[in-house]
């Protein structure tokens, strides 16, 4: 099952937003807000990822607030964000991405809850590019979603653990015809094994179905799992989870293997990190597909006021999806910056990325190559505290 099952960090939500408020006048306390604004300028030399590659620029600004309120045992967080993008070609369309999220968590010495929900609705030219290469300026992806963890210590060694999450995907706008969308609710239950301060192990088991209008959407996933967590050092982490699945796939049944790999080492001034997980996706197009996926990054601080970056990701889609033209058969992306902290709350950023990839057809073997440059302006006021 997909790595982010069992160790997706719960994006905020939308949903019972009004639950998540509802708090009496006796218990109101003060709200932090951060605000982020930014503006950006770039040039990509084929932003569809096709043959007949045409240079473009693009113009956005994007506000971001995060409203968060803790107390003790607590935290709730809202944070809505909208982004205005604008392309030098009119056939781009309208670019605009808009989204809320918000959370809600809660601990004590023997429990801990968070629940989540949230609402996208973005360009296609962001969401669809590296999966079906479906895109088009003027149609959209909305994604609603709502996921809760929980975990429940039974003693000081062992932990009952419980995952669920529900994703509703649909399109609307020019090709969305093409994109009938899916709805995809997951969920996993296990026990979680502390063998020392520096490691444990979980067990689970895991399922999820995915259902879609289109004719022979319906797919699922059941399996066992198991994940160890273990801190080679105070600065070196490793996270690796291997799992077998039974599985129903465009109508065929099938057995496959899930794995996920992730080595963090923190530095004085840096950060490294290797992931590869495999897993299956859900798409757009109404089926799940197996993909492996490998990143390395690295970031690091030059100066008191200069940050490097270097990532490199690559994407390898296995030989069904290809034929059932799904999507390409592997994407390999690079990508290096670096951001300028002239004072605490300003930022500039520029970025220089490479895509490599094929033609998204079902015999696209012709090579597709992408490069992208990117000017970013941050500015990121301090913190402020409000009384509602």
């Amino acid at each position: 099952m997909c790595n982010w099952l069992l160790k997706q960090t719960v994006q905020p939500a939308v949903i019972s937003i009004g639950c998540l408020l509802g708090v009496s006048p006796a218990y109101a306390a003060e709200w932090s807000v951060t605000p982020v604004y930014s503006s950006s300028v770039d040039y990509d030399s084929n932003r569809r990822l096709l043959t007949d590659a045409r240079g473009t620029g693009s113009a956005f600004l994007t506000a971001d607030l995060r409203f968060k309120r803790a107390l003790e045992d607590s935290e709730i967080s809202i944070e809505p964000r909208y982004t205005l993008r604008r392309y030098t070609d009119s056939a781009l369309g309208n670019g605009d991405d808009r989204s809320i999220t918000a959370g809600l968590a809660k601990a004590d010495e023997r429990y801990a809850l968070q629940l989540t929900a949230s609402y996208y609705d973005q360009s296609t030219l962001t969401t669809e590019l590296l999966e079906t290469g479906i895109v088009s300026g003027t149609s959209h992806r909305r994604q609603t979603q709502a996921a809760g963890s929980w975990s429940w210590s039974q003693t000081e060694r062992r932990q009952l653990v419980a995952q669920l999450s529900y994703i509703d995907v649909s399109y609307y706008g020019q090709g969305s015809d093409r994109l009938p969308g899916f709805r995809y609710p997951s969920g996993s239950v296990g026990e979680r094994f502390i063998f020392s301060e520096n490691g444990s192990v979980t067990v689970s088991a895991f399922g999820s179905a995915l259902s879609s209008d289109v004719k022979g959407g319906s797919n699922h996933e059941y399996g066992l799992q198991a994940e160890l967590t273990y801190f080679l050092s105070e600065l070196t982490h490793f996270d690796g989870s291997l799992g077998e699945s039974s599985r129903l796939l465009n109508g065929a049944s099938s057995h496959g293997t899930d794995a996920s790999v992730s080595l963090t080492h923190d530095m004085t001034r840096g950060n490294l990190a290797l992931t590869y997980t495999r897993n299956l996706v859900p798409y757009g197009i109404g089926f799940l597909v197996e993909r492996q996926q490998g990143t390395a990054s690295a970031v690091y601080r030059l100066t008191p006021f200069l940050d490097g970056n270097i990532t490199a990701l690559r994407i390898q889609n296995n030989d069904a999806t290809v034929r059932l033209g799904l999507d390409r058969r592997s994407i390999n992306t690079i990508s290096t910056g670096l951001t300028w902290h002239p004072v605490e709350t300003w930022s500039v950023g520029l970025q220089i990325a490479g895509v490599r990839t094929q033609a998204p057809t079902i015999s696209g073997d012709a090579t597709v190559n992408e490069w992208r440059s990117l000017v970013t302006l941050t500015w990121s006021p301090l913190p402020r505290a409000r009384s509602w």
